[in-house]
């Protein structure tokens, strides 16, 4: 799952994501069941809030957000860039609309789809164009860095940059589960579709927004994204 607060040891807190040991740090790879990210693989979960006005008879809607605790692992029937490029345009705004209601409900910086009923694997990070909103990073692809990227410190050639790894304390933000220690790297740069988008665009990401992407990918399973990337 991805929300809840993130700390990097040593420096300012940050917000969004929940693992478990097994997929970060030095522990052993941990077999976890697989899921799709929604019921009966539908492209958007149905929540009761959909029904009804975010002010219902004056009161505020809860949304139906549902973090990932990291014990299991989705799979879902968008990983393949055929099935992405048929995806309706709405659909993304829809998909904004609700991270933003869980991002805004759980004050936390990153959400990821499957915590908000969607199936496309995308993250949801804040615009830095506009503090207020969303955007849709859809199936993001971590570049290896080359000598001339911003990232390429020490670089493996598997996009993951050993000097800028930092230890990270990611929290549940229903605070459900104690915080935990993860890896992640501090810089990446990523190629991905942006929400309502179909034309690719690539990026460097820092801090938080790089965290939420890393733990997207973490979320679902490998063979998603060895047909996206």
């Amino acid at each position: 799952m991805v929300a809840g607060a993130i700390g990097a040891t040593g420096g300012a807190g940050l917000v969004g994501i929940v693992l478990s040991s097994g997929w970060y740090g030095s522990s052993p790879p941990v077999s976890r069941p697989v899921v799709p990210a929604t019921k009966d693989n539908a492209v958007f979960e149905h929540w009761a809030m959909d029904d009804n006005s975010v002010w219902s008879e004056g009161a505020v809607v809860e949304p139906n957000c549902s973090w990932w605790n990291g014990s299991v692992v989705y799979t879902s029937d968008l990983c393949s860039h055929f099935s992405l490029s048929r995806m309706a345009s709405s659909s993304a705004g829809r998909a904004i609309d609700r991270a933003m209601r869980c991002a805004a409900w759980y004050e936390t910086e990153c959400v990821i789809s499957p915590e908000i009923g969607v199936s496309i694997p995308a993250a949801f990070v804040h615009d830095p164009d506009d503090a207020s909103r969303m955007r849709m990073l859809i199936a993001p692809r971590i570049i290896p860095p080359t000598d001339a990227s911003p990232a390429a410190v020490d670089a493996t050639g598997d996009g993951v940059v050993k000097s800028e790894m930092r230890s990270i304390r990611v929290q549940d933000p229903e605070e459900k589960t104690n915080g935990r220690i993860a890896e992640f790297n501090h810089t990446i740069q990523i190629e991905y579709l942006p929400g309502g988008s179909r034309a690719p665009v690539s990026e460097t990401l820092t801090g938080s927004d790089a965290y939420c992407v890393q733990l997207l990918r973490a979320a679902f399973v490998q063979e998603c994204w060895q047909q996206l990337d």
